[in-house]
């Protein structure tokens, strides 16, 4: 297992991405099920994960799942699972133990908790390293000052760089521009406005900058926008959440479900 899945199954599930409002986090669910959304399944943080399906949810006591391709025959009751999927362009999940396993399917107990990952957070992606990840950092007043992209949005980018040699970053400092590359394409001159500065490690000489962009050029934003959107999808595409699946990888009891999708 890579360890973007590790770090992003430690980190969903935490309070600060539950969310609190019973009727949104049903609403996920019945969503799920409504729409037929693809979920990836792991075991009690086993490596092999599996594609599955919603079938059902029993009022606020139970899941039923489809029985993935290749799951193991004989499971443990009480067997914790994780559960991811992408429902409205946001990844979400959540943990859950199975009750038993039956002809009809798996059935999970209801997950005591819903989690989503903040769509801003969603749409922050690194460069690849093959992608141009240099930034040139222009200041007002001071020293321009170079950097490496850690990760970019449509809005800003994080920036690993040197501590300037003259006047020290500040919150709400405004950069005449920046000036970086994304894949295939030429500088882009983007103004902006330092949100904060962090130390990389106690004592070093370098900083992390969160840099927000400010009214920049349409059609340099609009490359920004159309590059994370590709990035967004290689890295669900690499880790395997809740895509829609090839012929070979769709649940075991696929062809019998599909009258049923069209009644409901």
């Amino acid at each position: 297992m890579t360890e973007q899945i590790h770090e992003m199954r430690r980190n969903l599930f935490s309070e600060r991405f539950r969310v609190t409002a019973s009727v949104k986090a049903s609403g996920i669910l019945e969503n799920l099920l409504r729409e037929h959304i693809f979920c990836t399944l792991w075991l009690d943080d086993q490596i092999q994960s599996y594609n599955t399906l919603l079938l059902d949810i029993r009022s606020e006591s139970e899941l039923h799942i489809d029985v993935p391709l290749n799951f193991p025959t004989q499971i443990d009751a009480g067997l914790q699972v994780t559960v991811l999927s992408r429902v409205d362009g946001v990844i979400s999940g959540f943990q859950s133990q199975i009750l038993r396993q039956d002809e009809s399917g798996i059935v999970l107990h209801y997950p005591d908790a819903i989690y989503q990952l903040q769509r801003r957070q969603l749409f922050r992606v690194p460069p690849t390293v093959q992608d141009p990840d240099e930034v040139e950092i222009y200041r007002q007043g001071a020293m321009m000052v170079s950097g490496r992209m850690q990760d970019i949005s449509a809005g800003g980018i994080r920036i690993m760089s040197r501590c300037p040699k003259d006047l020290p970053f500040q919150p709400s400092e405004i950069l005449s521009q920046l000036v970086f590359k994304i894949r295939d394409s030429d500088p882009l001159h983007m103004p902006a406005v330092v949100r904060f500065v962090d130390n990389h490690v106690a004592g070093a000489t370098g900083v992390i900058l969160g840099v927000e962009f400010q009214n920049p050029p349409a059609a340099d934003q609009e490359k920004v926008a159309q590059y994370v959107q590709t990035r967004d999808r290689e890295i669900l595409r690499m880790l395997g959440i809740g895509l829609r699946s090839s012929g070979k990888q769709q649940p075991s009891s696929w062809g019998g479900k599909i009258k049923n999708w069209w009644k409901s």
